[in-house]
């Protein structure tokens, strides 16, 4: 790829805050996932400090141009104040190395995804999976109304939030 190309070519770097770490998506258009991970905290008790830190690495690693988040306090949203905290780090964080910091809610991404007929996070897991091949062996299985959910999924969170950031944009 040449210099100019990388220049105007726009990454996307959405990350999914929950209560073990985070998931990371690093999109370069609504179809395109350059990668898609968890990042999971080890050290307890979990701390923003340490996501914090983890994170500003994979920013520095990945140089995107864009940063998207869940809004913590947006319609559906059932953040923890430890995990609204940390969205909030995060954007700060984001906003004074000058990325575009863009925030949707829970509703905004049903709201993209109901033209899916994906209203679930299951659901909408499996539409992108079925769309983005590169996922699909990434898709936990169908979670059971007395078992956690999957680690996996958080990855499945942050390609949703990217992708509701290509489609309202």
């Amino acid at each position: 790829m040449s210099q100019e190309a990388k220049e105007t070519s726009e990454i996307v770097m959405a990350i999914f805050a929950n209560g073990r770490g985070f998931g990371l998506a690093i999109m370069k258009d609504a179809l395109t996932v350059v990668n898609a991970y968890n990042v999971t905290i080890r050290q307890y008790p979990i701390s923003n400090k340490h996501v914090l830190k983890r994170i500003k690495e994979k920013v520095s690693y990945y140089l995107p141009s864009v940063i998207v988040l869940e809004e913590p306090k947006g319609y559906g949203s059932r953040k923890s104040k430890r995990v609204q905290d940390l969205i909030k780090n995060i954007a700060n964080f984001s906003k004074s190395k000058d990325l575009a910091v863009h925030q949707y809610s829970r509703n905004d991404i049903r709201f993209v995804f109901s033209a899916f007929n994906a209203h679930s996070k299951f659901e909408i897991a499996t539409v992108i999976s079925e769309n983005i091949p590169k996922l699909k062996e990434k898709l936990p299985e169908k979670r059971k109304s007395h078992k956690a959910e999957s680690y996996a999924i958080s990855i499945f969170d942050a390609v949703s939030l990217a992708i509701t950031h290509y489609y309202q944009s």
